[in-house]
């Protein structure tokens, strides 16, 4: 085994330490969906932790990577640091393992990029939820009477909750 192919076995395992850290980030969503449906700070507060310590870990993954690519890159002649160019300058057995790494990685980002939208989605969804809660506490949403040159056009508008407990 050259050095080369020494590389993209180092790199290979850097994808599926990356693919790992995403699958455990997929784990943190799908929990975070319940976790935030039942309102359960303490849960959320683990949850971020396990987030952060996820997080850092894919960080660290991701700067080998990008060291181990460019190194590759550079020893193998490969016309770009995108993965398929790197593997087509391989060997064609280190260069299919380069790449049956990336569909794996792939696959996951995408299903990891679904759970964080749900997420998303929660989160927005409870946000306008409240922005309304206050606005209809604090009486935003209250419009007076319109008067036109006819009289009184629209029926009068409720009082707000603070006007009504004066």
């Amino acid at each position: 085994m050259n050095g080369c192919e020494e590389q993209a076995g180092r790199l290979a395992e850097c994808l599926e330490d990356i693919n790992g850290s995403l699958v455990e980030l997929c784990a943190v969503f799908r929990v975070k969906r319940q976790v935030l449906a039942g309102a359960d700070m303490k849960a959320l507060d683990d949850l971020l932790e396990r987030e952060a310590a996820v997080a850092e870990v894919l960080f660290d993954a991701e700067s080998r990577r990008e060291v181990l690519v460019e190194d590759l890159a550079a020893q193998t002649g490969a016309s770009s640091k995108r993965l398929v160019d790197v593997a087509a300058a391989l060997p064609e057995g280190p260069g299919e393992v380069l790449l049956d790494a990336g569909i794996r990685l792939k696959s996951t980002v995408a299903t990891l990029v679904r759970e964080a939208r749900i997420v998303a989605t929660i989160c927005q969804a409870a946000v306008e939820h409240y922005e309304k809660l206050i606005r209809i506490i604090s009486g935003a949403e209250i419009t007076g009477p319109v008067y036109t040159a006819g009289g009184c056009k629209t029926q009068a508008g409720r009082a707000s909750i603070i006007d009504q407990a004066i």
